[in-house]
């Protein structure tokens, strides 16, 4: 029996920064809905209200299908799209920015998907 190395290619994964303008006085169930998006999709990264408290932001990490998912989901709920989600949210999100993509090279940076 011959005992061979076989390289299995890694996964890509892909980075990209985001920032959304939101009510000052969004709650958390803003940022909740994100962090559960991105966590069903295998999206890791993290969201955080900025220094202005009318933006949020962060970055997003994973798959190029699963970044594509999510930027579509995002992209939706800031137009008011019905995407079967609570309305309340469904209204805060607004103009999102996000970052070209950028090929990770090495392991992924984030492990899950946060809130801070």
């Amino acid at each position: 029996m011959s005992l061979e190395l076989v390289l299995q290619p890694q996964p890509e994964f892909y980075l990209l920064a985001y920032e959304m303008s939101v009510p000052e006085d969004s709650d958390e169930a803003l940022l909740s809905a994100v962090a559960h998006k991105a966590a069903e999709l295998k999206v890791c990264g993290y969201i955080a209200h900025t220094h202005c408290g009318r933006k949020v932001g962060g970055e997003l990490e994973g798959s190029s299908a699963g970044l594509q998912m999510m930027v579509e989901w995002m992209q939706a709920r800031s137009q008011g799209n019905h995407l079967g989600d609570g309305e309340k949210i469904k209204s805060q999100m607004k103009e999102p920015r996000f970052s070209k993509w950028k090929l990770q090279s090495g392991a992924p940076k984030y492990d899950v998907f946060f809130c801070c």
